[in-house]
């Protein structure tokens, strides 16, 4: 079974009205960063906790689960693996992907 790394996978709880911004990240392997902004489809996350001055993309179907009372974003991935995603340059911000 393939996933669309686009799409939040069954069972992260993520509500569709409820914007994820200002949500720290955790990646298997320890902090990543804070979203700045949700579109959707991917969140992007101001990494300075783990490379000062650097913003990954992090598309959602990495996201494993959403801890609403932590305010916290649980990737199933090490924090190398975000480091092959796209460079936010190379995604227009702001836009939700439409199929």
């Amino acid at each position: 079974m393939s996933t669309d790394l686009w799409e939040y996978r069954p069972g992260p709880h993520h509500a569709a009205e409820l914007s994820l911004a200002g949500y720290e990240v955790e990646a298997t392997d320890g902090p990543l960063g804070r979203v700045e902004q949700d579109t959707g489809d991917h969140l992007l996350v101001d990494a300075e906790l783990w490379v000062p001055g650097s913003r990954v993309l992090v598309p959602v179907g990495l996201v494993a689960r959403i801890d609403h009372l932590e305010l916290t974003v649980h990737l199933d991935c090490p924090r190398a693996r975000v480091r092959s995603a796209p460079p936010p340059a190379a995604v227009e911000l702001g836009a939700h992907r439409t199929r």
